[in-house]
Parts: structure tokens; C-alpha cells; sequence
């Protein structure tokens, strides 16, 4: 573990977050205005490779590294702590028949002996998990070769999003800093990368950014799967509406803050 940064959150915070996906089939769906939002996002970071070298930092149950693999013929790496975790994302590249290697250990200790090993390094909700997120983007920094790219993804817990999980998981907000757009570039600058863009992404709307999982005990099994689908449906249903009249993404309802960069060659 970095010196500098310590977890907000344990394997066993994450085990049991992704006990309760191990038995359903998921896919990336373009019906939500979110995934459309990131795959745009990853083709402006990667149109300018051909067949990347790339890795997922926190992989656990990734939908995108299969997505990767076949869009740009990537050769795709995906590491996380969770065993859990990990065989979820395992699972999820042989499904789509596309081949990855997923390695289950401390990213830290990973960072330290792959030194400029990839031409593009994303994550999708890793570093607000820990006291110091620079320490973190460092270590990210050190994986990243010369002119490569990096892709930083956080969920948006400020605005609309910040009451619904004090009811609906108030751990995910003590699990959780708050890194908003102008500081996530700030963090990435002071590590030594080129921002090259930065602010809120994910379109109008995405309630799903929320973890409801802490109501299965409440509301029983089969309440917290019809709240799910009903989070789900509202997603789509009033997501795409907000698109369609062209809300635009900004802090009160936009789901993730995000920043494109690049390490000077």
C-alpha cells in the first residue's frame, strides 16, 4: 500500500458488494445515457492508438474491458483486490469470447514493478476511495508510458446525489471523497500530467450511481430487485427524455466527474 494513501474501504467492503452480482448475467446496455457518455469519452482517449496496451485499475465485474478488447483490438490487463472481483471481471471477458488477463493483487505493489507498461490506464471509481487521491494518481502515473493516456472516472456524490445516498447508503458517502471536476485536475497537474479535458459526464441523469444494496435487508430480496428495476427504468425512461430536450451534464444531476490526460513524452 502507498505510504501516503490509505483504503476508505476493505476486500470485504467490496465482497460483499459484488456477492449479489455473481449470479446475474450483465451487458452493456446503450438504452442508458451514461455508457453512451463513457464510450465517447474512450474513443476521444483511444482513436489515436492502434491496438493499445491497456489496463483497468479496480476491475471488479468491468463491462468495458470486453468492450475495449474488441473495439480497439486492445491487449487488455485489469487488476483489482477483490477475489470476488476479479473472477466477475474474468467471467465478463470469456462471455464476450475476448481474451484478458485479470490479476488479483494490491495495486500498489503491482504499480512498483510495471514502470511505464501501458499506453492507457483508466479507472471508473478508484481513487476516491482512499485518504489521499494523489498519492494514488501517482502510482497511476508511473504505469502510463511516454505519451500515453489515462482516464480518471468518479461517481458525482454532490448535488442531487448526495441526499439520496445519505438514505439510501450513507457508508457509500463514508466510503467516498468528494473530488470535484476543478479539483480532480488540480490532483492530476500536480502529479505531472497534461489535462487535456475535465468536468461532469454521464449525461442528465443516472439514480443507479447510488448503491441500494444496504435496503435487501430492509425490504427483503425481492423488494430491493423491484426498487432496482424500478431505479433501472427511470434511468432510461427519464434519462433519454433529459437527453432528448438536451440537458446538459453539470454537477446537480450529471452521475460522474471525469478528466482526460496524457504523460509528456
Amino acid at each position: 500500500m502507498g505510504s501516503n494513501a490509505s483504503p476508505l474501504t476493505d476486500e470485504s467492503y467490496w465482497t460483499t458488494l459484488w456477492d449479489g452480482q455473481q449470479h446475474k448475467i450483465r451487458h452493456l446496455r446503450w438504452a442508458y445515457v451514461a455508457n453512451r457518455h463513457l464510450a465517447r469519452l474512450f474513443h476521444r482517449s483511444l482513436s489515436s492508438f492502434t491496438q493499445p496496451t491497456l489496463i483497468e485499475l479496480g476491475c471488479a465485474d468491468s463491462l468495458w474491458l470486453p468492450y475495449l478488447a474488441k473495439k480497439y483490438d486492445s491487449e487488455c490487463y485489469g487488476i483489482d483486490f477483490s477475489e470476488l472481483g476479479c473472477q466477475l471481471a474474468q467471467r465478463n471477458l470469456a462471455l464476450a469470447g475476448v481474451k484478458g488477463t485479470i490479476l488479483c493483487e494490491d495495486f500498489f505493489t503491482y504499480a512498483k514493478t510495471h514502470i511505464a507498461d501501458f499506453d492507457f490506464v483508466y479507472s471508473m471509481g478508484l481513487i476516491e476511495h482512499f485518504t489521499s487521491p494523489q498519492a494514488v494518481l501517482e502510482e497511476m502515473y508511473s504505469l502510463l508510458k511516454p505519451g500515453g493516456t489515462m482516464l480518471t472516472i468518479t461517481p458525482n456524490l454532490r448535488g442531487m446525489y448526495t441526499p439520496i445516498a445519505r438514505i439510501a447508503s450513507p457508508k457509500l458517502l463514508a466510503t467516498h471523497r468528494e473530488i470535484p471536476p476543478i479539483t480532480l485536475a488540480e490532483l492530476l497537474r500536480n502529479v505531472g500530467f497534461q489535462v487535456t479535458e475535465f468536468g461532469y459526464t454521464g449525461g442528465p441523469l443516472k439514480l443507479s450511481v447510488v448503491d441500494y444494496s444496504p435496503w435487501r435487508a430492509v425490504i427483503g430480496k425481492w423488494g430491493h430487485e423491484v426498487l432496482c428495476k424500478f431505479v433501472n427504468l427511470t434511468d432510461i425512461v427519464v434519462g433519454n427524455f433529459l437527453a432528448a430536450i438536451r440537458v446538459p451534464n453539470q454537477q446537480l444531476t450529471s452521475p460522474y466527474v471525469y478528466a482526460i490526460c496524457a504523460k509528456p513524452k
